[in-house]
């Protein structure tokens, strides 16, 4: 600045005056003056010295003055600023001048005072704002409390918050009080039962003092229910029944409206009244009176003495009191009738009780048991024109009728069991003739015969000469009947009746369920020729068809029947167990049914229905039935039975497949243009595979020695599980090689020893047959079949290795694709030649099955798609060796020029065959799509 002042002056001539202003004394000047210059310099330090330029005497000789040391200079409440050779004043905070300007200077300014508090948001909700000289202040409003504990305070961020006074002590409200918060104050309740002369809802803001007493609920004739007491507590009160009464509730005590007080049934204390009396209540109390039949000691009609007791009366004392032809038998309390042997009471009842019932001479009718009302039976009615092709029929139908007349015929001729035994053994030596009768006339011929046993047996019991248990025996029918009189004194007591071989159990219990008039009598009979006729025909299997098999059935007993006096009941307490014994010794693969002989409209089957069966061996089958019934055995072979189009399906697949994979065998080892590792995967999997189906084809139905059985399943189960852990292998390496495509030899770079591999695809499905074999060694081998036990559970030993690898092998084949789809659309130009979408569609979808995961199939095999399941399953894995031999053998480009070369006997250059190979190595190397 001092250069630009000394140019500023340049040339001057004579004397001249200049004030110049600056912070500093000059230095230095290179300009020269002709004449007297004579500078003042003004600066804030004092001038040190004078220095010469020629002509020019600068003399420094004065500062700038601080007008701010005067306290006029500036109003009240301003603060005085200097500046050079000047000053302005500023409004204090809180001030603002009265002209508005910032700075000013000169009088006549004043600085007044700013309101804050106009601005209504400057203080927080439930605060009040004061206005002072130069600030202001916040101040919470009553009930509320600054957040920063302030009583004033300034400033945005603090917030008044209310005081909840309900949770100071001492407690605002005092007892028996409750107190509720509100924004800024409280307000305080009585509790129920307690009142306050200044009412509820007070608050400090009210007038008076709050204070609770209590209120007595009693004088109100409506807080207790009729019949108590009500007693007055501190904020409460309680009600008690009077004596003789209680609370619904069960207590003693009850309070408020609702509760109602009951009267106490004393007579459920069943020490109140003696025995043989009954308890009635009464509000407030109880009386007894004894039973009908009883009287009490006392001879009061009522007491209420402990020491009253009632004693029976004996009715049987009044000689009219039951009919004629009748006992009386008194009982405690009561008495019963009973009418004699040969009569019945009008009421059908065996024991009744009152006048108006009479004793009756017996009249047994057993033509009146249920036979079948159908064509056949009205054919042979008497009277009626037979046809000459039922003459046979009708013969043997009305001889069987005859047999039923001469038993049931209501008149005094002893019926004779062996007489009646012996006429049914003439009707079934004739069951020769049976079998030119029809199904419908079969079955309703041996329903009428069945119930002429039946009814005549029945009547035998009442109408024989001896009352006694009598054991008939011939050619083709025995009968056993025990006749009970006082044997079933307990219940628990048990009668065995047998019968050619055959064997009847029933329980007393069961007996007396009957509930048999007159004479009591079981029988038990068994039928020898009769099962020939009454064969497995005319029983339909519910459990066939199974799927796309059936159940071979045979009958293997005689038939058998029980026989008992009294009402026709099904589902006895204790059931009645039978023993039959069997025709023909049973067969490991054969279950036993126990069948019972059902009535219906065509005249008879057999049905499951109401027996089951307790054990089975190989000469007796035990059945227990809830019912008399006439029962035999069916056996059920538990063979499956394929359907002979399966079955040469089946056998031509696997056939094609051991000649396709031989082929595909002398291919892997012979082909010398695609040997690598990984052909050696597929080696293995075509010689498990090969073994495998080579067993099974040959060995799988020699059932005759049950070791070599058991062995032939084992190295079965093995071969099997060689083959699926193969093919685990194979999808783990076509999942790798595809997601690794530039890799020409993956197996190769990443020196994937083949040992591991080994010890992988034929160790471990060694260690399940080993672990396998040592749990449950009987589980190898079946009856029909050399295969792993499916009724133990053991088939899953196969399965859960099978299906987890399926799963895998699924999942890494989806991957594969997903991989594969993604690296063909970035490889090199002569990968992008392959155009042919459907060969590699084919090829995809015949490598699905070559992993394994058609044997899914084989889990559907259930419901309304088991035929067709059946069919795709059989068909796809009969065949899985073809799909081998065509996509690694005949699908592949190199295969295929090898093939050529052998049978046009001609060589080709090793380049030629290389070029083609090293385009698609990545990804024919597994699933030789090249």
């Amino acid at each position: 600045m001092w250069t630009f002042i000394l140019l500023l002056f340049w040339g001057c001539r004579g004397i001249c005056s200049y004030e110049i202003f600056t912070s500093t004394p000059p230095e230095s000047s290179t300009q020269r003056c002709h004449g007297t210059c004579s500078y003042e310099i003004v600066t804030s330090t004092p001038p040190e010295s004078t220095t010469q330029y020629g002509l020019l005497n600068l003399t420094v000789s004065a500062f700038d003055v601080d007008e701010c040391a005067d306290p006029r200079a500036c109003p009240e409440h301003a603060t005085c600023h200097n500046s050079p050779g000047s000053y302005y004043c500023v409004c204090n905070s809180g001030f603002v001048s009265s002209s508005g300007n910032t700075t000013f200077r000169g009088p006549g300014e004043t600085c007044e005072d700013v309101n804050e508090c106009a601005n209504s948001t400057i203080c927080p909700a439930n605060a009040t704002c004061t206005n002072t000289l130069d600030s202001y202040y916040c101040t919470c409003e009553q009930g509320f409390l600054s957040s920063t504990g302030e009583t004033q305070f300034v400033g945005p961020g603090v917030e008044c918050k209310d005081i909840d006074e309900c949770s100071q002590s001492p407690l605002q409200c005092g007892l028996n009080s409750v107190c509720q918060n509100l924004p800024g104050r409280y307000e305080c309740s009585c509790l129920p039962g307690f009142s306050s002369p200044t009412g509820n809802n007070w608050n400090s803001g009210n007038p008076g003092h709050f204070a609770c007493t209590d209120v007595d609920e009693c004088p109100d004739p409506r807080v207790c229910p009729e019949h108590a007491t009500c007693h007055n507590s501190p904020g409460s009160y309680y009600c008690v029944c009077n004596s003789g009464f209680l609370s619904r509730n069960r207590s003693m005590s009850s309070q408020g409206l609702g509760e109602t007080c009951e009267d106490v049934d004393e007579c459920v204390d069943p020490r109140a009244c003696p025995e043989h009396a009954t308890c009635h209540n009464s509000p407030g109390s109880y009386y007894c009176a004894c039973n009908p039949g009883f009287v009490s000691s006392s001879g009061n009609t009522t007491f209420r003495s402990l020491g009253e007791t009632c004693e029976d009366v004996n009715e049987c004392a009044n000689s009219t009191i039951c009919p004629a032809n009748a006992t009386c038998t008194n009982t405690l309390d009561s008495y019963y009738c009973t009418c004699k042997q040969g009569f019945l009471s009008s009421t059908g009842e065996t024991q009744f009780v009152g006048p108006g019932v009479e004793c009756k001479v017996v009249p047994f009718k057993c033509k009146e048991a249920v036979l079948p009302n159908n064509k056949q039976v009205r054919l042979c009615q008497e009277g009626a024109v037979v046809e000459p092709e039922y003459v046979s029929f009708c013969a043997l139908m009305n001889t069987t009728f005859s047999i039923l007349d001469d038993a049931c015929e209501n008149k005094a001729t002893v019926v004779s069991l062996k007489n009646t035994a012996e006429s049914v053994t003439s009707v079934l030596e004739q069951t020769s003739t049976w079998s030119n009768f029809t199904k419908e006339e079969t079955s309703t011929l041996a329903t009428v015969l069945l119930e002429t046993v039946e009814s005549t047996t029945l009547a035998a019991f009442l109408k024989s000469s001896e009352n006694v248990s009598q054991s008939i025996q011939t050619e083709h029918l025995d009968i056993n009947t025990q006749v009970i009189n006082k044997e079933c004194s307990e219940e628990s007591t048990v009668f065995n009746l047998k019968a050619k071989g055959d064997e009847m159990k029933i329980w007393c219990s069961t007996i007396k369920e009957s509930e048999s008039t007159g004479t009591t009598g079981v029988a038990f009979v068994s039928f020898a020729g009769m099962e020939s006729v009454l064969d497995e025909s005319f029983f339909q299997d519910p459990r066939a068809p199974l799927g796309n098999s059936r159940r071979k059935l045979k009958m293997n007993s005689r038939i058998a029947g029980g026989i008992m006096t009294g009402k026709k009941k099904d589902g006895f307490s204790n059931p009645v167990i039978y023993t039959l014994e069997n025709t023909e010794p049973k067969q490991k693969s054969e279950d036993p049914i126990c069948v019972s002989w059902t009535t219906d409209a065509k005249g008879g089957r057999w049905t499951p229905s109401g027996c089951e069966i307790l054990e089975a061996s190989e000469t007796h089958t035990v059945c227990s039935c809830n019912r008399m019934a006439n029962l035999a055995i069916i056996m059920a072979s538990r063979e499956l039975t394929m359907d002979f189009s399966l079955y040469i399906i089946s056998h031509v697949g696997m056939i094609i497949s051991l000649v396709c994979l031989v082929l595909a065998i002398a291919t892997f080892l012979l082909c010398r243009s695609i040997r690598n590792h990984n052909t050696y995967l597929h080696l293995h999997l075509c010689v498990c595979l090969f073994l495998a189906k080579m067993l099974f084809l040959t060995g799988v139905d020699k059932t005759d020695n049950q070791t070599g059985c058991a062995i032939i399943a084992g190295f079965l189960h093995y071969l099997f599980l060689a083959c699926f852990f193969w093919m685990l292998v194979e999808a783990v390496m076509l999942f790798l090689m595809v997601r690794n495509l530039k890799v020409v030899n993956y197996f190769s770079s990443r020196n994937i020893k083949m040992t591991y591999l080994c010890v992988f695809g034929y160790g471990l499905p060694a260690v399940v047959v080993a672990v396998s074999a040592g749990v449950q060694p009987q589980g190898y081998g079946m009856y029909d079949r050399c295969w792993l036990n499916t009724e133990a559970g053991f088939i899953w030993s196969f399965l859960g290795p099978v299906c987890t690898i399926i799963v895998i092998n699924s999942i890494l084949f989806t991957l594969t694709l997903r991989s594969l789809r993604q690296k063909l659309s970035s490889v090199n130009a002569e990968v992008s030649t392959l155009k042919n979408t459907r060969l590699l569609t084919f090829k995809a979808f015949a490598q699905l099955f070559i992993l394994g995961s058609s044997w899914v199939l084989g889990i559907f095999q259930i419901g309304p798609m088991a035929s067709i399941m059946a069919y795709l399953f059989t068909i796809i894995n009969s065949l899985q060796g073809a799909f081998i031999f065509l996509i690694h053998c005949l699908l592949n480009r190199q295969v295929r020029e090898d093939y050529r070369r052998w049978i046009t006997r001609k060589t080709t250059p090793r380049s030629q065959s290389q070029t083609s190979g090293v385009i698609l190595t990545s990804f024919s190397s597994t699933s030789n799509m090249g």
